[in-house]
């Protein structure tokens, strides 16, 4: 099969799309993880903002942050989005104070699955970022069965044929979760020392039906956002 055939969206990170055969297969499901503050929510409001920008209707929907905040955070960035805000074609919503209202601990894998099918149908999202995934917690403690309820969650995902985004915090670089193995790709940002200064980097772990690199690439933020170099060479091969 040619993996070039797949019709792909843009990510709307400028240098990322380079790295993956042009953006991500549409209708699937991907992960980007990191540790906080490495520009995870960011690179989410790039991949929204680019489907806003393209008449398409998209969503935010947070278990944690207020959705306004996120706006005024990317604001800096791309003072468009509030018209997009205003016009209906970036719709944010504010999950996690429902959610915990509903129930009498943290959300569900299926109280979320069960909201976010209500707001794609409703208002016909194309796109979906989810932030942050670490919020939800499973409802049973057998790893078998937590595992297929995840699987269950991603499989509900990509039937809604909404291309989503899945935003969780990596503290621990060296410990995959479930979450890791069940989506279509996996893109990890990165910040080190590096010549006595911090350094950003993007790595993609994992993308299926995707020729990509391995490295971990440099990225930065510019008065444009976040911004990807995949013709320099990689800080770590």
């Amino acid at each position: 099969m040619d993996l070039s055939s797949q019709e792909r969206i843009s990510t709307g990170v400028k240098g990322l799309d380079d790295l993956i055969e042009g953006g991500l297969v549409r209708g699937k499901v991907y992960l980007v993880t990191g540790p906080p503050g490495s520009g995870k929510t960011t690179l989410g409001m790039h991949f929204l903002m680019e489907g806003a920008k393209n008449g398409e209707t998209v969503a935010y929907a947070s278990l944690v942050h207020n959705p306004d905040d996120v706006v005024k955070d990317m604001t800096r960035f791309d003072p468009s989005i509030r018209f997009y805000v205003g016009s209906k074609k970036l719709l944010l919503f504010d999950l996690g104070p429902v959610l915990w209202r509903e129930s009498s601990h943290v959300p569900t894998w299926k109280s979320v699955l069960f909201r976010l099918r209500e707001i794609a149908e409703e208002n016909k999202v194309s796109r979906l970022v989810i932030d942050p995934v670490t919020a939800i917690e499973f409802s049973i403690g057998n790893p078998a069965e937590k595992r297929a309820e995840l699987a269950r969650f991603v499989r509900g995902l990509e039937d809604m044929e909404v291309t989503t985004l899945l935003i969780a915090e990596m503290t621990d670089l060296n410990r995959y979760t479930e979450e890791h193995y069940l989506v279509s790709g996996v893109i990890m940002l990165h910040y080190f020392l590096s010549g006595g200064k911090m350094v950003r980097g993007l790595q993609i772990l994992k993308m299926r039906r995707t020729r990509h690199g391995n490295g971990i690439y440099l990225a930065e933020f510019t008065n444009k956002g976040l911004v990807v170099y995949p013709d320099k060479s990689p800080l770590i091969k």
